[in-house]
């Protein structure tokens, strides 16, 4: 065609050379690589034009012509005949209408000069006045047939109004053609008889040199068709003369009305039936061949007759539904689907090229047929969308909702009658994973993975990725891509994806760009992601240093009809991720000035690409931004604040990186260094000229093109991130499991939401902090308090005094913990007040009311718990302290009683140490005898035998209870369980009568926790009445039913002796700190000091200086063993990830897999066979090891401190009394110190400076940091998280010995991908997987959230299940299970780096 600018990138080298073209560039040749033998793409493109060959020249033969209707066949025309009302018109297959522009003679302004001044372009046909006409006329142009369609887009306005508005308003819904033959048409009858076979008048421009004798030559040729004359610049011919044409006056409205005239007579001509199989050509003429095929063609009446939506919704079954255990059988089930999967697979084994065509064939008539079922379902939305504006002008919320429901609806059902090739590809992939596993032999695995991936080196498009289910098959995909990687293993690529909003233009810049076949907009638009394959020629490929391009389509973002719909903007935030995270440069393309929705989503991308695991890639972005002019003052603004919001996405990365959970903020690099160097923006033309579908191209959108090719291929040559396909294609699959698993970055809608979240998560933790002071300080001061109180206890149980101190006490610890936080002067309380309401301020800016809501809740909940815990840990401590009180006046009187005897009977030079010592211990036995005798409990053993016989004397076999009684246990595994079923079924003749390991295991664990969990909840670990009885009942629960009775008793017996140590241990350790007798105990040393005090100095000051030193001593003690013990715990609290049960897992498998990977396995093996016990030593012993922070320095500076403060205070005290009550207040400061400082009347008469003295000696003996510091610090374990929730995502089920049963060989699917359908062995009787969840209400049936976490106990199995396997007796899983159940080639490295990023 006459002046066509044409970009042809076999000289691409040129742009990298940043040398300008020259017109003898523009050549047509075509590079191929013999050493590869591969056709390379030339990047080359033709400007988008305005008209169609519908007859062109056969360059291989002279004066022969190529009718090219069968590769024009098909496309949608669309014109819009009132508001809302879409008509589409697929060209030559529905009806139309042909005007034939001729000439006969010739002048030097010809025919197609002047149909282009009646059109939108000047250049819409090739003629004369083109650019470069002066070099002459191309070569071969005459007898060649252009043609466009007559729609208010081609044509100028004055044509449109004065001729074929008209037309089309009426209803006309056969589009208008306007056919343009070049040269004269006498020379070219062929064509003539052609077009005469076509419902067609003719529009003859007589020229000069045409005869009276030519035109009776043209009328014979033609017939009876109907024909317009225009006489141009002719003055000879008599009788066409009624529109004459001077061209000299063309561009005059009052000669171009003459045309349209002319065209308003051709108009309306009669309508003739047309089929193009009976159209005949003459000998200079024929037909291209087309892409119809015969395989195709039977494929695509088979759609026809089943119709788009029946093949969707009812025939293609897999790729609907992803996870199918029985996926085998639906295929064999499903002939329908048999049947079209055989029809496309003959298509797939054609030939290279016959299976490109025919794929070419049914993409282009199903598409079609998908448009045509649609059609009306599409013109509704479109009245529905304008039922949406004039709902939003008068601001009716509730309709706008309904009409939006109703839009979405019927979007729906267009999705139902959408169907392209992908879905076709779709589904061969998800029929390809099943036969992959059940039959490798079948030739859709052997042969069509091959087959695809010919067409893809092949420049094929493929699906990436689905976009309706949003997953990868991955099984299909990785089958594919292997081939080429075995064909070419060292591919270089560069990957470029397009970003942008629905139907901004992105497929179409695409296609611009690289002559590409992405699917623009035409009723479907693009869904998920689509990815084609292109090779680069020799010089280009070495120039860039890569060997081919990878282009990437995109989905639309921001959906109208997914409007506020959270889930599908989620949606659109992972696929931007996913785009970017695996491209090496995205194109983002940007409609207008307005790019708030795109950017918010690559805020959320940004982020969490740098949330995820490094994969290899470096992401750049370049922005095309349409606009309608370069106004650079206006598009500045926008441009600035798209950049800052960039900006300000990178920098929440790299600032808040624990916050948000930042693991790799390197592959942001080159984009932060983008937007520093402002080389972001590339601002394009309008693509056509004018605003229509149809408009005439745009010369300045091709430069525009030019330009982004220059930017696209220098960022290809100065890219550091280039990868092999071999690892692209390896990483995408991984990288789309970590995006789609992303749920906490991708849940915000943009960085202020993100801002917010962190906000608000610091304001609630600080609140939160204030709210535990609050109560700690309170909790302290009502102690206190109870303390101060408690020092008036008397001895005298007849006394109602105590009972008094103790319901004061309580009502103390009510009305105390009531009103926190309180509206007093409380400093702490008043803190949380302030904090809530600013709390509350920030919620109310934030209008945000759910949010407001659901944070009060959380507050109110959070001080509910905080009253809950704190009061009952108060009243606790105050029976306790009752207790300890009642004992200790008691004690004080006893031993007082006792020594005033001796020291009435001591001689003058006193006791000796050894008869100190004797005596000492003749007051203790005393003491202790005393106490003891008022013991009159039995002994837990006793009880527990007592109650064992009560509850099972009647209905355990008497040789169990005679087990019991002698403490022999049973061996559960060596005890038959099952009964065996005499049966004729071989198999069921093999059926073990006794548990299988794995099963044991299980019930042993659930058995060992039963008196944990029963003494747990009645919150005391000691027995009580009806301890035995709980116990049964539990048992009762756990027992299969199907388990023999003998067996069950021998669960029974086996559980009592398990328990009866358990609680013995547990009541001792109850008894030290709940008995009389057993607080006695604790206090024994005390007690001793006291009574050899006593012996020592008598009743005299002295000695009450030295008690009283003696137990200041013991306060100062405590109070600094109780801030190192709070110091070893901070510091294990600082330890981030022992704050939180999932991430002490995650460290826990670090180290465990680490020692696998060395090859020392024993320790997860053992791990596996009892997890839960194994986890939980394994923390207590990390977190007592803990050696951070100084608890020791902590303690002397405590001690010290406090040493000094009692010291002064003992030093300023005037009298007795001032003494007396310093020191009772100082014991009151810390709990189970229970002295009281009390002075007999003949002990006041002596020198109070006798007390001084032997209270300092008593201090500086012992004092100043030489206390003897005999116990540890408290160990901090006990504020471990609960992670007793079990994951079965955990671990396959082969890791605990679970095998087949007939097969013997260890499971490797996890718990979590059985369904409840499913059956188990559960000795010789299968049972439903649902009935056995049921028994396990405190396990978790998901999987893990942390889908790596999936993979590492997949990994595990695949290194321990042959060792596993020989330990217990099963055979190692087979390799098909392994695989089926994603037990093979895992990366160790790839698994554990990004769960260290989650620790």
């Amino acid at each position: 065609m006459w002046g066509v600018d044409v970009l042809r990138v076999e000289n691409i080298k040129n742009l990298i050379e940043d040398e300008e073209f020259s017109d003898d560039e523009f050549s047509t040749t075509e590079a191929t690589d013999e050493t590869q033998g591969l056709k390379k793409n030339q990047l080359s493109r033709f400007d988008c034009i305005a008209t169609f060959p519908l007859i062109m020249p056969d360059l291989n033969e002279a004066e022969k012509f190529k009718v090219t209707l069968p590769l024009l066949t098909g496309p949608v025309i669309k014109w819009e005949t009132n508001p809302g009302t879409i008509i589409e018109n697929h060209l030559f297959n529905d009806p139309f209408k042909l005007i034939v522009a001729i000439r006969i003679g010739t002048n030097p302004q010809g025919k197609s000069t002047i149909l282009n001044q009646l059109m939108t372009s000047n250049s819409t046909f090739s003629s004369r006045s083109d650019p470069r006409a002066e070099y002459g006329i191309p070569h071969m142009i005459g007898g060649s047939v252009e043609f466009t369609w007559l729609t208010q887009e081609t044509c100028r306005m004055s044509l449109w109004n004065d001729v074929l508005e008209n037309y089309y308003k009426e209803g006309a819904k056969d589009i208008m053609l306007l056919a343009n033959l070049h040269g004269d048409a006498l020379d070219y009858p062929d064509q003539i008889k052609f077009l005469k076979q076509f419902p067609s008048s003719f529009l003859v421009f007589l020229m000069p040199g045409c005869t009276e004798h030519h035109i009776r030559d043209f009328e014979a040729l033609i017939g009876p068709k109907k024909v317009v004359y225009g006489c141009v610049n002719n003055k000879n011919i008599i009788g066409k003369k009624k529109y004459t044409i001077d061209t000299n006056f063309l561009t005059q409205d009052k000669t171009l009305k003459k045309v349209r005239n002319m065209f308003k007579d051709a108009l309306y001509t009669g309508t003739s039936s047309f089929r193009a199989d009976e159209l005949k050509l003459g000998r200079s003429l024929q037909f291209t061949e087309g892409i119809k095929f015969s395989l195709s063609q039977i494929l695509i009446d088979f759609v026809k007759y089943k119709t788009c939506r029946y093949i969707k919704m009812n025939v293609m079954q897999f790729q609907r539904k992803q996870q199918l255990e029985d996926g085998l059988q639906i295929w064999k089930n499903n002939h329908e689907l048999q049947t079209l999967m055989n029809l496309y697979k003959n298509i797939l084994k054609l030939p290279f090229e016959k299976r490109r065509r025919a794929l070419a064939h049914l993409e282009r008539e199903v598409s079609r047929l998908s448009m045509i079922e649609s059609s009306e379902a599409r013109n509704q939305a479109v009245l529905k969308k304008e039922e949406l504006r004039k709902s939003s002008l008068v601001s009716n919320q509730e309709n706008e909702k309904k009409i939006r429901d109703e839009i979405a609806k019927i979007w729906a059902d267009v999705d139902c009658m959408s169907l392209g090739l992908e879905h076709f590809f779709r589904e061969l992939g998800q029929i390809y994973k099943i036969f992959s596993i059940s039959d490798q032999s079948n030739e859709i695995v052997l042969k069509l993975p091959e087959l695809y991936s010919e067409l893809l080196i092949g420049g094929h498009i493929i699906e990436l990725l689905d976009g309706d289910a949003g997953s990868i098959s991955e099984a299909w995909f990785s089958a594919i891509c292997g081939h080429i990687c075995r064909k070419y293993p060292k591919l270089r690529i560069f990957v470029v994806s397009i970003l942008g909003l629905q139907s901004s233009g992105k497929s179409t810049l695409l296609n611009a760009l690289f002559a590409c076949r992405f699917a623009v907009s035409v009723g479907r638009c693009t869904r998920g992601l689509f990815m084609r394959l292109l090779f680069l020629e020799k010089d280009l490929s070495d120039q860039l240093n890569i060997d081919a391009l990878i282009l990437i389509d995109t989905e639309g973002l921001g959906a109208p009809e997914k409007m506020c719909d959270p889930e599908s903007e989620k949606k659109d935030r992972i696929l931007a991720t996913f785009a970017m995270g695996v491209s090496n440069l995205t194109i983002l393309n940007v409609l207008g000035e307005s790019m708030r929705d795109l950017t918010e989503i690559l805020q959320i991308a940004i982020v969490t690409m740098a949330r995820l695991e490094k994969a290899g890639m470096a992401p750049d972005i370049l922005m095309v931004q349409h606009v309608s002019e370069r106004n650079a003052a206006r598009l500045s603004e926008p441009e600035e604040k798209f950049r800052e919001a960039l900006r300000e996405a990178l920098e929440i990365a790299e600032k808040q990186d624990i916050e948000m959970g930042i693991s790799n903020t390197e592959c942001l690099q080159i984009l932060d260094e983008r937007i520093k160097k402002g080389q972001l923006l590339k601002q394009f033309r309008p693509f056509k000229n004018g605003a229509t579908a149809y408009a005439p191209p745009s010369e300045q959108y091709h430069e525009d093109v030019v330009n982004l090719y220059n930017s696209i291929i220098n960022d290809c040559k100065n890219s550091q991130s280039k990868t092999e396909f071999s690892e692209w294609h390896s990483l995408i699959q991984n990288y789309w499991d970590a995006v789609s698993h992303e749920d906490f970055a991708v849940r915000f809608k943009n960085i202020k939401e993100i801002h917010d979240f962190i906000d608000l998560g610091k304001q609630i933790t600080r609140l939160k902090e204030t709210i535990d002071k609050a109560f700690s300080k309170h909790e302290e001061s009502i102690m206190q308090i109870i303390r101060s109180k408690l020092q008036n206890w008397s001895s005298n149980n007849r006394s109602n005094i105590n009972l008094r101190l103790k319901n004061e006490c309580l009502e103390l610890i009510e009305k105390g913990l009531r009103d926190v936080p309180c509206d007093s002067n409380c400093e702490r309380c008043g803190k949380i007040k302030k904090e809530r309401i600013d709390l509350e301020k920030y919620l109310e800016d934030k209008n945000n009311e759910k949010c407001e809501i659901e944070t009060k809740q959380t507050i109110e909940n959070y001080i509910k718990l905080n009253h809950q815990s704190v009061s009952a840990k108060l009243i606790q401590m105050l029976e306790a302290s009752l207790i300890r009180k009642g004992i200790s006046s008691e004690s004080t009187d006893i031993i007082n009683k006792h020594l005033e005897t001796m020291l009435k009977n001591m001689p003058h030079r006193g006791f000796s140490d050894n008869e100190r010592k004797q005596k000492v211990e003749i007051v203790w036995n005393l003491l202790r005898n005393h106490i003891s005798s008022r013991n009159d409990a039995i002994p837990v053993e006793e009880k527990i035998d007592k109650e064992v016989e009560d509850e099972y004397i009647n209905i355990l076999p008497s040789e169990l209870y005679q087990q019991y009684k002698s403490g022999n246990s049973p061996i559960l595994p060596r005890c038959k369980a099952y009964k065996i079923y005499r049966s004729f079924d071989i198999r069921k003749m093999q059926i073990s009568q006794y548990l299988e390991k794995r099963d044991f295991y299980v019930l042993r664990n659930r058995l060992d926790n039963l008196v944990d969990n029963i003494l747990k909840r009645r919150a005391s670990y000691h027995f009580y009445p009806g301890t035995v009885r709980d116990l049964k009942k539990e048992i009762s629960q756990i027992l299969n039913p199907n388990y023999l009775a003998e067996f069950k008793w021998n669960v029974h017996l086996y559980t009592l002796l398990k328990f009866k140590p358990k609680v013995i241990s547990f009541q001792e350790e109850w008894d030290k700190e709940n008995t009389p007798l057993g607080m006695l105990d604790q206090k024994k040393e005390e007690y001793l000091k006291v009574i050899d005090t006593r012996l020592q100095y008598g009743n005299t000051l002295v000695s009450e200086g030295h008690i009283v030193g003696e137990y200041l001593l013991k306060v100062i003690h405590e109070k600094a063993m109780n801030a190192g013990s709070e110091e070893r715990k901070k510091a294990a609290r600082d330890i981030s990830w022992l704050n939180c049960a999932e991430s002490v897992r995650l460290k826990y498998f670090e180290r465990l897999a680490y020692q696998v990977q060395k090859g020392n396995k024993e320790e997860a093996i053992q791990h596996f066979s009892c997890p839960k016990y194994r986890i939980e030593n394994w923390f207590i012993s990390t977190v007592d090891n803990n050696t951070s922070g100084n608890p020791k320095q902590k303690y002397t500076g405590t001690f010290n401190a406090e040493f000094n403060r009692v010291f002064q205070e003992i030093r300023n005290c005037q009298s007795f009394e001032e003494i007396k009550k310093f020191v009772n207040n100082y014991m009151t400061e810390v709990d189970k110190v229970d002295y009281k400082f009390d002075l007999k009347d003949s002990q006041i008469t002596e020198d109070l400076k006798i007390l001084y003295k032997a209270i300092e000696e008593e201090l500086r003996t012992k004092g100043g940091g030489r206390y003897p510091r005999q116990e540890s610090f408290q160990k901090p374990n006990a504020w471990m998280d609960d992670t007793r929730i079990h994951h079965t995502s955990h671990q396959p089920e082969g890791l605990t010995g679970k095998g087949y049963k007939f097969s013997n060989e260890l499971v490797a699917k996890s718990c979590h991908k059985w369904t409840d359908n499913c059956e188990w062995y559960e000795g010789d009787k299968l049972v439903k997987w649902s009935a056995i969840k049921t028994s396990h209400p405190d396990w978790k049936f998901d999987p893990h959230f942390i889908h790596f976490f999936n993979d590492l106990m997949c990994w595990f199995f695949e290194k321990l299940h042959g060792d596993i396997a020989s330990k217990r007796d099963k055979k190692p899983a087979s390799y098909d299970e392994l695989i089926k159940n994603g037990c093979r080639n895992l990366d160790y490295h790839s698994i554990i780096s990004t769960l260290k990023t989650k620790i």
